[in-house]
Order: structure tokens, then sequence, then C-alpha cells
């Protein structure tokens, strides 16, 4: 049975479904600033081991994701 989590796309907040056993990264990333405004607001990005498109970009925190993936060793 497959494995997955669900995720909040950053860009439109669309639902991303991302299978677990194959998250190759996760990592978070601050928020940037251009002209004393918010360019992008701070994300995680989940990368997986089957593309070579640098990740998801959602709203979840690393955090947050880890707690999910718990869920999937107990």
């Amino acid at each position: 049975m497959k494995r997955f989590i669900k995720l909040t796309n950053l860009k439109d907040a669309t639902i991303i479904y991302i299978n677990v056993d194959y998250i190759g990264h996760i990592y978070a990333v601050k928020e940037k600033l251009e002209y004393g405004h918010v360019e992008k607001v701070a994300h995680t990005v989940v990368g997986t081991t089957t593309h070579n498109n640098g990740g998801f970009q959602v709203l979840e925190t690393p955090n947050e994701i880890f707690s999910m993936l718990d869920k999937f060793n107990q």
C-alpha cells in the first residue's frame, strides 16, 4: 500500500500528496524581503527521489512534516 502525506502548495494553496517512501530531502526557506516588502513567505521544500525538479514548495514547517512522518513509523 502506498503511504502519502497531505501538504499545502505554497503557490496556490492546493493540496499535494507526497509518497513518504520517496522523500529525499526536506528543508526550511526563510522569508525573502525585497525593497521593504515580503517577496516570498517562509516555506519548506520537500524533494522526492523520483524527480530532479528541486522539490515542492509547501506551507507546512519541517517539524509538522516530521510529525506526519512519525505516524508511519509507529
